[in-house]
């Protein structure tokens, strides 16, 4: 009798494990998200000040390593969130987020190979100054679920 109410409630906990995992897992992909963001908007900010500022204060402030370092835990933390998605319910919301992570994340590899092969300041500041994130805010804050 004790078996079968331990077998009957090890079954039960399974099943309602088991249906609640998706939901759980996609609710746990909005920090992944959100840390993305986050990175993303401190790789922004960093654009939107060495666009402000002279040369001199660009090189005397370190800004090129400064966003080269930005851009790296910015790829990082996009890496993560499109990992999470990818082990997410396959629903259309989630594909649609992993693609759009993933653009992100091609798009602030780009920007970093090409930020690192820069070795004049003047050029370095140029290229960062067409960094273009407008767009790239596109992770938590346009693929919130529900």
């Amino acid at each position: 009798m004790i078996a079968r109410k331990g077998i009957a409630t090890i079954v039960f906990l399974g099943i309602t494990l088991t249906l609640a995992t998706p939901r759980l897992h996609g609710q746990s992909c909005q920090d992944e998200k959100g840390m993305a963001d986050a990175m993303v908007k401190g790789v922004a900010d960093v654009v939107d000040t060495v666009k402000k500022e002279s040369q001199s204060d660009f090189e005397s402030k370190f800004h090129q390593k400064s966003c080269l370092n930005k851009l790296t835990f910015a790829i990082g933390a996009v890496g993560e969130a499109v990992s999470c998605l990818e082990k997410a319910a396959a629903d259309a919301t989630s594909a649609t987020a992993k693609d759009t992570e993933s653009k992100l994340k091609d798009k602030l590899s780009e920007y970093k190979a090409s930020l690192k092969a820069a070795d004049d300041p003047k050029a370095a500041k140029q290229l960062i100054a067409g960094f273009d994130l407008s767009a790239g805010q596109v992770t938590a804050a346009s693929t919130k679920q529900p």
